[in-house]
């Protein structure tokens, strides 16, 4: 039987036809990691952060020809070369989960707080800042950390996780798994006797970055 030319789908055309399907898939596919790896690339300071309740502006000092230190797209500051936590430095505290320093997807799991214990007016002095992970695990802290003794009041209060509570029901589970905590039974050396964890637990980053405060206005 004879068919008109434009009702025969020969062989060549459909392996023409999947050859540029798979072509079509593979181009899609790389534009979506491109747009991904981009947007984790594309970086911003971080310019904000709570101090004793209220917002204050803060200004990463990065330093031509030194490693700065970043958490995804956010960055804080050249970072320090002696790294050891010291008295004599201020502290800085990356909380997670928070609201204040945003990204759009994917970047979105970097979303975080940002807490400083300090913001004295230094002039032109540049300050140096022991940086440390805060991660809430009690799924009943809903409040924003905004003062270091809310903080500090927080990780020295305990509660009882119920029995089927997992990694994915504390609010930081995020940065958890960031940090390599991928099981409850990985929160074991948080625990009391009786089970009770942290209601947020302090991670030192082994990091100290250079970063500038802008006091807050005085009270009127």
């Amino acid at each position: 039987m004879l068919f008109p030319d434009c009702a025969i789908i020969r062989i060549t055309m459909v392996l023409l036809a999947r050859r540029f399907l798979w072509i079509a898939v593979i181009l899609l596919v790389g534009s979506v990691l491109i747009a991904t790896a981009a947007e984790k690339r594309q970086q911003r300071p971080v310019t904000s952060a709570y101090f004793s309740g209220n917002e204050v502006q803060i200004q990463p000092l990065v330093e031509p020809g030194t490693r700065s230190f970043s958490y995804g797209p956010w960055i804080f500051g050249s970072i320090v070369h002696d790294d050891k936590a010291s008295d004599h430095r201020f502290n800085l505290y990356v909380i997670a989960p928070g609201s204040q320093h945003q990204s759009p997807p994917p970047a979105d799991e970097f979303n975080h707080s940002v807490l400083v214990n300090s913001a004295e007016d230094e002039g032109d002095k540049t300050q140096e800042w022991d940086v440390f992970w805060v991660v809430v695990l009690d799924p009943e802290v809903t409040d924003e950390i905004r003062s270091e003794r809310e903080l500090l009041l927080l990780g020295q209060a305990y509660f009882l996780p119920r029995d089927l509570y997992e990694i994915e029901d504390a609010p930081g589970h995020t940065l958890l798994r960031q940090l390599g905590i991928f099981s409850v039974s990985d929160l074991a050396r948080f625990r009391r006797a009786d089970g009770a964890l942290p209601r947020a637990i302090l991670l030192s980053a082994g990091a100290a970055v250079k970063m500038k405060v802008t006091p807050p206005p005085p009270a009127q």
